[in-house]
This record gives structure tokens, sequence and C-alpha cells, in this order.
């Protein structure tokens, strides 16, 4: 007979880290011991999620017969679903299905959905977050945050082309120009920090405009070891491009000034978010100016797990 821990989350990712951290940030909030299963779906499950539904328990490839198999399967992304609706239909009720982000299929095929409001779709098993899930404690995070009597410091961080934007070396070229006058203002240092989604010529460019400009800046690549939570740690103002929603809610829980640059022709859900978040005084749209304001704290974390524990029910989380 298959037994089932009590706290265990299986965490299935294909290796893209802004949607593992959203998972990880999800199972440290159900308090879950966690595993992370790296899974790379096949074109049909990828493409076409409700395939799951059908796929054989052997083209899964994820060992469904251990001792142990968790309370919890989460996924977030679209790429993501098919394999949470194959583990699901060959377990059933013996698992919770968590899904982050809209699956573009309908919502009955998951035991819980966690969708950003923008996505404006309802139902009974969907929890509405306002940003994207923190994989970091902002509150442990700046306990040892470092002072001195350095120099400003700003920090940029730079996405890159998605579905909604096809960037070329211009729009990094006005970006880094914007970003050098502003620091300059200010007398201060940056430090930049690019995503996998940074095309090598956008660095480039990033490079060239700010060894011509300033005297006092580092270009970190994702190809670096990751220094995120320490630059963090000695930042005096944030700046992040418009392009992702998880830096932005990241940066948004911690109580350090935070400017978004729009990037072009920013339109849609995704200006929604973005202008509710100025609205309640979280960011600012970077005008080419650095200041400090009364930020209000993003806090999407606490606000989904209270949402969740209502939604189980005490019996899960004894």
């Amino acid at each position: 007979m298959k037994k089932f821990s009590k706290n265990l989350a299986w965490i299935l990712s294909d290796g893209t880290k802004g949607m593992e951290n959203q998972s990880v940030a999800l199972a440290k909030l159900l308090d879950c011991d966690f595993k992370i299963i790296k899974y790379n779906p096949p074109f049909l499950l990828k493409n076409f999620p409700l395939i799951g539904k059908f796929f054989p328990k052997s083209f899964i490839k994820i060992n469904l017969n251990k001792n142990f198999l968790p309370n919890y399967v989460i996924t977030t992304g679209k790429r993501m679903a098919g394999i949470s609706i194959a583990i699901k239909s060959y377990l059933k009720d013996k698992i919770k299905t968590i899904h982050i982000q809209n699956p573009k299929v309908s919502r009955n095929n998951f035991d819980l959905l966690l969708i950003p409001e923008h996505d404006k779709i309802f139902g009974n098993n969907i929890i509405k977050t306002k940003g994207a899930l923190s994989f970091f404690d902002s509150k442990k995070l700046l306990e040892n945050k470092k002072i001195s009597s350095r120099k400003t410091t700003v920090f940029l961080m730079v996405g890159g082309n998605n579905k909604r934007y096809n960037l070329n070396y211009i729009d990094y070229y006005d970006l880094s120009m914007s970003i050098v006058k502003a620091t300059k203002l200010i007398k201060g240092k940056l430090i930049v920090l690019s995503s996998r989604r940074t095309t090598k010529r956008a660095i480039n460019v990033m490079q060239s405009v700010l060894n011509k400009n300033l005297i006092d800046f580092k270009l970190y690549s994702s190809n670096d070891i990751n220094p995120y939570p320490d630059i963090l740690k000695c930042s005096d103002f944030i700046i992040v491009t418009s392009d992702s929603v998880n830096m932005i809610s990241e940066t948004a829980t911690i109580p350090v000034p935070l400017f978004v640059y729009y990037f072009p022709k920013e339109t849609g859900k995704i200006l929604g978010f973005l202008d509710n978040l100025v609205n309640l005084g979280i960011i600012k749209k970077f005008d080419g100016r650095l200041f400090k304001y009364k930020k209000s704290l993003l806090d999407t974390n606490s606000q989904t797990i209270l949402k969740i524990n209502k939604f189980f029910g005490s019996k899960y989380f004894s």
C-alpha cells in the first residue's frame, strides 16, 4: 500500500529559475520538506497539457511507486501544467496539485491554482495573488543590512525578451543612458544584474555605455555566481525593468525605494499590474530621478498562505 508523507512537496521544474523560485516559495509557505525534480516535458505535453490526462505512466518518467509520496505536487508556468495533470490523473485524490500562474486550460484539472490578479481569471479553486511569490525572507535578508560610509548604491535588475517584448540594442542603450544619468545625479555607484533573458548583445551594449560614462560600477551576468541577496543588502535604490513580474514582486517586499523602468509600449495586463502597485505606493515609475519615498510593502506571501489554509482546511497542515 502506498504511503503519503504529511509534509512533503514535489516541485517539478524545467530549470527556469524564476518559475522554480516561486514553487520553492510556496513549499516554504506550506512548511513542507520539498524535493526539486528536474523535468523537461516532452513537446506534446508541454504544448498540449490536456494530453496529460491520457499520458501513460511509463512516459511520465517520474517514480510514482516509492513508499513515500508527497502531499503536494507544485508546478509553475504553462509549460509544466501537463505533467501536473498527468500525475494527478494517475494518483488521483492521493495528492494535491497546486499550479502557479495561468495554465491556459480548465481550472478543474488542478486542486488549486494561484493566479495573479491581473490575469482576470476566477473560480472556486483559484486564489488571486497581487504579485509573484517571493522565495526569500525579506526580514531576515535585511537583518544584517550592510551600513558604511560607502557611496549610495543603485541596483539595476535587467530582464529581456519574452512573448511581450522583442527588445533591440536601442532599448538597452536608452536604458543604460537613463540609469547612468540618474546615478550621476546622486553621485552614487551602480550595480547591474542581468537575467537569463538578457541577450549577450544587450549586455555588450550596457557594458559599452557604462565603460564610457561611469567609473564606479559593476555588471554581473546570469553566468556569474548569483550575488542577488548580497546586493540587496547594500542597495539604497532598486530599479527593475518592467518585463519581469517576478523581479518586481520580490523587490517590492523589502523597504528599499523601488523604481520600475518601463520598456516601450508597456500595455495590457502587465501595465494594469504596474499601475496598481504605483497606486498602492509600492513602486514608482522611473522618470530619470531617484529619491526616497514612504514605500508600502507587497505582502503576497503571507496573504496567500492564509487563503491556502482556508481553502484546504487545517487537516492538511496538521
